[in-house]
This record gives structure tokens, sequence and C-alpha cells, in this order.
């Protein structure tokens, strides 16, 4: 049976198993469902289904994304909020996730982003926490 044969429910299926595995938003959903050759008019179906199943969450990935991005990759807030605008999720959710950063997390790694590259001249170093995302605030604060 080709990719494209599957009904809506086989569809709605595979996208919840997809989710299960791990946290993802609408955008992550239908690029998926357009690689899998799923019929664009099921889209919003499964959509709307993964939301009513709670296999969807914005608040919970926004959380989540906002979490990993502070943790393991040491974003500023304004590269964060520029990532999660670009899935089209809602303001509301992300200003929530925003202010649940662990401020000490936070501004640890901003430190050792700065010790890390002491050697560079300031504004070699200035550019490249902003690129991170760091306000100048907080770099200004961080000296």
């Amino acid at each position: 049976m080709a990719k494209t044969e599957l009904s809506k429910a086989e569809w709605l299926s595979k996208a919840e198993a997809y989710c299960a595995r791990a946290e993802h938003c609408a955008a992550d959903v239908r690029r998926k469902l357009y690689e899998w050759g799923a019929d664009p008019d099921f889209s919003d179906f499964i959509e709307q289904k993964l939301y009513e199943n709670n296999f969807l969450n914005d608040t919970r990935f926004c959380n989540a994304y906002v979490h990993d991005k502070v943790e393991y990759q040491a974003w500023g807030r304004m590269k964060i909020r520029a990532g999660l605008n670009a899935l089209q999720l809602p303001d509301s959710a992300i200003s929530q996730a925003l202010e649940n950063i662990d401020e000490t997390v936070y501004f640890r790694n901003l430190r050792a982003l700065v010790s890390q590259r002491r050697s560079d001249p300031e504004e070699k170093l200035l550019r490249f926490l902003l690129q991170r995302g760091f306000t100048y605030e907080e770099i200004k604060n961080c000296k």
C-alpha cells in the first residue's frame, strides 16, 4: 500500500506515534506529514485531533524548548524567542515559558561564555553574545 493511500485514522495514528517519542509543535507535525506524503487536506484534521488528545500542547512545547536551549545550548532570551516565533507559536505561551527560565542557570551560562572568550576583543565578544540571544543589558550587568 502506498503511503498516500493511508486513511485519516492511519495518518493520525502515525502522527500520534511521532508525537509520543518527543515533544513537537504543530509546525513539526505539518512538516513531517508533508515529508511522509500525507494528503495536505488531512493536516488540519490531524493537527486538531493531536491537540484534542494532548499529543500537541503549545505551552508544554515552549517550556521544553526554552529549557533545552538554556540548559544545553546556552542561548539567550532573544534567540529563544525568535526560534519559537519562527514555529508560529502563540505569544502567550512563549512569554510564559521565557518567564520560567531559571535565572541562576541562565546567568551561569552567560558568565561561562564570557570567560571562555575573555581573550576576544570586547567588540567581538559583544557581537558573539548578542548573536547568542543575550541582551545588551544582560551582557553589561554580567561583566
